[in-house]
């Protein structure tokens, strides 16, 4: 079982409608130090269409340094194509950019700040007309081809290095109508028609969350999402249990059954999503125990960052001293949980 973190970067996940802190000094070098030191054999990378829309050149060189670094330190590395919260534009989310989205809301009277969630509404209208497959550029570009020209780059500027693994087709897709689950399928194939022809790794497709009662996430109704596609690569469903509770991984274990799928990935986790949210060693001791009953192919926890959430300490993996990067005591409990459940 791989075992390792989500990475936050900087020129990757910038926000196109507000600014993001410059991390401190060699945050990319120390930062993959720090993780070969520790064990950490797996690194998930969250990359966002809309920093690339911000600053393609600086988005690029950031995404050569951090391979180059995994490289160097024999980290593997999964580059998730990552969206929370739609939007920037929408809300205090991130992901699409302002080249889809602005169009979808330019006759909408209300107003959006990104420093404040997004309203419901907003996210439903997005998303209602992304599996419609109606959601088009100020020059009538198709959404899903654009999404796709944006992923090309990643994986034309990672795929040739040696800590490459895999690629997530779309972080967190989310629906709020019961027809659009199986859309998501016909969305996941379209997508894979496209990179199976560029890459031979492995490829990943995430838990879809449903918006409401009119698009519950019974298992069977999960399970519509796996693609169709027969294509040489491996492919991964990838979860993210916030906690993991043993309930939680059995009904994902269900859905991969159902699915006819013989593994899966955790590629995001930690003890909840509530305000004030902490961890302690014996809950990453009981949830990696969790794990190894459940055989995921890997598991990553979240987050490591230079930014700090204030919200959810449980999220905080590093600390800044001096203008470099450190490790605090919630990546230290984590590390020597693995030791214990390894032992």
């Amino acid at each position: 079982m791989k075992i390792g973190v989500n990475f936050d970067g900087f020129k990757i996940s910038d926000y196109q409608n507000r600014s993001k802190p410059i991390p401190p000094q060699r945050y990319m070098q120390d930062s993959f130090k720090i993780f070969r030191k520790h064990d950490m054999d797996t690194v998930r990378i969250p990359v966002y269409w809309e920093s690339y829309e911000k600053d393609p050149e600086g988005f690029i060189q950031e995404l050569n340094l951090i391979s180059e670094e995994a490289d160097k330190n024999n980290i593997s590395c999964l580059y998730d194509n990552h969206q929370w919260e739609c939007s920037s534009f929408l809300g205090y989310g991130i992901g699409f950019p302002n080249s889809i989205v602005s169009q979808l809301y330019q006759n909408n009277s209300s107003e959006h700040d990104s420093f404040k969630p997004p309203s419901k509404e907003d996210i439903e209208k997005f998303w209602n007309g992304w599996w419609d497959r109606a959601i088009k550029s100020f020059d009538g570009g198709d959404g899903w081809d654009l999404q796709m020209d944006f992923f090309q780059r990643v994986i034309e500027t990672v795929n040739n290095k040696t800590s490459t693994i895999g690629f997530e087709l779309l972080n967190e897709p989310q629906v709020f109508r019961h027809s659009d689950f199986k859309k998501v399928s016909s969305y996941h194939d379209n997508l894979l028609n496209k990179i199976a022809e560029m890459t031979d790794k492995i490829l990943l497709f995430c838990y879809t969350y449903g918006g409401g009662l009119s698009a519950f996430n019974f298992p069977w109704t999960q399970a519509k999402i796996k693609p169709t596609l027969p294509v040489n690569n491996k492919i991964l469903f990838d979860i993210h249990p916030y906690p993991p509770y043993y309930i939680v991984m059995l009904y994902f274990r269900l859905i991969v059954k159902l699915m006819k799928m013989d593994t899966f990935l955790v590629g995001e986790y930690n003890s909840g999503t509530g305000d004030g949210i902490k961890i302690s060693l014996s809950q990453h001791i009981k949830y990696l125990k969790t794990f190894k009953k459940i055989l995921p192919h890997g598991v990553m926890f979240w987050q490591w960052s230079y930014i700090m959430d204030n919200a959810h300490p449980a999220f905080n993996l590093a600390k800044t001293v001096d203008d470099k990067i450190s490790l605090n005591n919630n990546f230290d409990i984590f590390v020597k949980a693995i030791k214990e459940v390894s032992n």
